[in-house]
């Protein structure tokens, strides 16, 4: 599954994209700005250039809040800076000395947050402690980070109940303008999912924004979620191990026992499974998979998930086309690997089983 982003969407490289091996295109919706009606119609058209079916679909980021655009912040550990809600109809605070960093939807979150809960970002690789909370700001210091803070980064709470719609009005509005489009959805993956009624609300609320039957994918992502797996795949017609804010949620000690756990009870269930994000990070930027990289993508094989979905590899890099494929290769190759392995295996036990009823 390629993630479509700046450094995969045009024409030429979709085509190339598909050739390779990339079979799901996902459209990040959670990046407002971007032209995800536009990508779609593009993916179609090289899917039929191609002569090469492929699966579409929209991640939808729920309703959990991203900064808003602001300049690229490259913040200290210790450094104070000032979370602010501009769609409250606040006025920015004063400066006086910190940084201000817009984060609409903030206010409805306020109620549920405390003093010296943490407030989390890119995959945790930035984490805030909260100092303070006002009705529509918070005064949080950071812990943590050497990464810039960005624009459309989106906060993950983990010491906060925080129940987050898993559709929007601006989803919604998305949705829609697919339909007055005739542009077909395969996928709608539902972000923070907590529990089955999650999914039945969004696939009623799909059923009748599309006019039409589209396949709901439940995210796992939350301790939430974990409670009630067997009951949400049921609900749902497969499921994302999105292990970035996964390994948030469980710690990253019990995130390998998790994936395992999740892949197995989906093809219990027989419906398909996709392990999500950064397994071929490094091997983007450098050109060379790291060992950690290719043991990734054989545990992924072996575990027999349907696919692997590259986010960043594909989104924001040199070599997105080199990343598909290399991910394609590796994935066929262990594939075959471990089933040959299962075929010899069942063969041998067939035969000791024989051997064994051939006694006297």
């Amino acid at each position: 599954m390629a993630t479509i982003g700046p450094t995969l969407e045009k024409s030429e490289d979709l085509r190339t994209a598909i050739k390779a091996g990339a079979r799901w295109f996902r459209l990040p919706c959670g990046y407002r700005q971007r032209p995800h009606l536009e990508n779609g119609r593009a993916i179609r058209a090289a899917s039929a250039q191609t002569g090469i079916p492929i699966q579409l679909l929209l991640d939808l980021p729920s309703s959990r809040p991203r900064t808003g655009k602001m300049q690229e912040l490259q913040l200290s550990v210790g450094q104070t800076v000032v979370f602010w809600d501009p769609e409250d109809g606040a006025a920015e605070p004063g400066q006086n000395g910190t940084v201000h960093v817009p984060l609409p939807g903030l206010a409805s979150l306020v109620p549920k947050l405390k003093t010296k809960h943490r407030m989390w970002f890119c995959d945790g690789r930035l984490s805030f402690i909260i100092d303070e909370l006002r009705p529509d700001s918070v005064l949080a210091s950071m812990e943590k980070g050497t990464i810039p803070l960005k624009s459309s980064n989106s906060i993950f709470l983990p010491d906060s109940p925080s129940a987050f719609a898993v559709m929007t009005p601006l989803d919604c509005t998305l949705l829609q303008s697919f339909r007055a489009d005739n542009l077909k959805i395969d996928w709608l993956a539902l972000s923070l999912v907590g529990s089955p009624e999650d999914v039945r609300c969004a696939r009623s609320e799909a059923r009748h924004l599309l006019a039409a039957e589209t396949k709901i994918m439940a995210k796992f992502e939350t301790e939430q979620a974990l409670r009630c797996v067997e009951e949400i795949i049921e609900e749902a017609d497969g499921i994302m191990v999105a292990r970035g804010d996964l390994g948030l949620a469980v710690g990253y000690i019990r995130l390998p026992e998790v994936q395992e756990s999740l892949v197995a009870a989906a093809r219990r269930a027989g419906k398909p499974v996709i392990v999500a994000t950064q397994a071929l990070e490094v091997f983007a930027e450098t050109g060379l998979p790291q060992r950690a990289e290719l043991s990734d993508l054989s545990l992924i094989a072996r575990q027999r998930a349907d696919a692997v979905m590259l986010g960043k590899e594909t989104v924001y890099s040199p070599r997105p086309i080199e990343c598909i494929r290399f991910a394609a290769e590796m994935l066929a190759y262990e594939t075959r690997r471990f089933e040959e392995t299962d075929r010899l295996n069942t063969l041998k036990t067939r035969k000791k089983l024989r051997r064994q009823s051939a006694v006297p």
